[in-house]
């Protein structure tokens, strides 16, 4: 899932740099071009960045402070031709508002293990409209991207934590007239089970206004006992959201929504269980503001975040890691600088968290973060 506790659980759509639906935060540079000889023309992307960190209030066994690896990832894509390959390896971690950082591993912990494969799948362009896709693949659920130099602040937020990652699966993206979208069939929170359904389609009204709409469930019942990144109560459940993106000079808002739902599951008892139906809803603002034609942008965003105390189970998990019934609101604020292919960035961060175990959490974290784009 999009879910970061221990490690990367997150992957854009359209490119090692590019994200599926986000504005990037930072400008991404052209990417490099040769020639590939019998492959044809060939463009490489590359990106790497660091930062270091500290809290307060950090769980037992949890560092306060730091300094780490962020990304390190290299993409390369053939470009012409109706059969096109896009393969991307490298490193990655990820960073969620109230929880540690994880560490950059190679493919991340949700991938194939230690095989630094991020993705790999084959592509058939039929046209400008039409193109299907199949293999390793970016999911396209959420606003947010992957890499956090694609989205307005370092911190990914918890809509992000509990949507589906990358998977294995066919997918077909297409555009018509104002209207692009994509239909994917995968395994879901990486289950290897492939009975997991996704969609994204997109309203662009006008140059300063679009409307997405997207959603994922399951089409058959996934036990306990599959390999991957999420549990009982992920991998049988169903999400739907959504978010409107306003444009405004150098001024950019976008409103998201989403809420998720697993039903009653009894037929893995008493290994595992819901005994009673569990959704969670998720709920945030992003914002950035470029500041003229200088290197300088404010980014950021505010969520809520609330999951049903309803489910009692066992091995079954619950959405947030804090317990079910657990409620988040917090907030990130990114200053962010940008000079050709460099870019430095802090982040500022609140976080309250009230625990469905019990308790209440408050959490302040700063993190300065620099990187490279290719």
């Amino acid at each position: 899932m999009k879910r970061m506790v221990f490690a990367a659980r997150l992957l854009g759509c359209a490119s090692v740099l590019v994200p599926a639906a986000a504005q990037a935060a930072l400008a991404p540079p052209a990417p490099i071009a040769l020639d590939g000889g019998p492959l044809g023309p060939i463009e490489i992307n590359i990106g790497a960045d660091g930062f270091g960190y500290a809290m307060d209030n950090a769980a037992p066994g949890d560092k306060s402070s730091g300094f780490q690896l962020q990304n390190a990832l290299i993409g390369v894509s053939t470009t012409t031709g109706i059969l096109r390959a896009t393969v991307r390896v490298g490193a990655y971690s990820g960073l969620v508002l109230g929880y540690p950082p994880g560490s950059a591993t190679p493919g991340g912990q949700n991938y194939l293990p230690f095989s630094g494969l991020y993705a790999g799948y084959l592509s058939l362009v039929f046209n400008s409209h039409l193109t299907i896709s199949a293999g390793q693949l970016g999911t396209p659920e959420g606003f947010e991207s992957a890499q956090d130099w694609n989205n307005y602040s370092i911190y990914h937020s918890e809509i992000a934590f509990v949507e589906p990652a990358q998977s294995r699966g066919v997918n077909a993206s297409g555009s018509y007239g104002a209207f692009n979208g994509v239909v994917q069939l995968d395994d879901g929170y990486y289950t290897r089970r492939l009975n997991y359904l996704q969609w994204l389609v997109t309203y662009v009204a006008s140059p300063t206004l679009s409307v997405t709409l997207n959603g994922a469930s399951h089409l058959g019942t996934t036990g306990p006992d599959v390999t991957g990144i999420g549990n009982l109560l992920y991998n049988n459940s169903s999400l739907y959201g959504g978010w409107v993106t306003y444009t405004g000079g150098n001024f950019t808002v976008t409103p998201e929504i989403q809420y998720e739902y697993t039903g009653p599951i009894h037929r893995y008892a008493p290994q595992a269980e819901l005994a009673g139906a569990a959704a969670n809803f998720t709920c945030a603002v992003f914002a950035d503001y470029a500041f003229g034609k200088s290197p300088y942008s404010l980014g950021g965003f505010i969520e809520y975040a609330t999951e049903t105390p309803a489910h009692r189970d066992g091995n079954a998990g619950d959405y947030f890691g804090y317990g079910p019934g657990t409620n988040l609101w917090g907030t990130a604020i990114t200053p962010t600088w940008q000079f050709k292919n460099l870019f430095a960035r802090t982040d500022l961060a609140f976080v309250h968290i009230n625990k469905g175990t019990g308790g209440i959490t408050t959490q302040v974290s700063a993190i300065a973060e620099v990187g490279i784009l290719y």
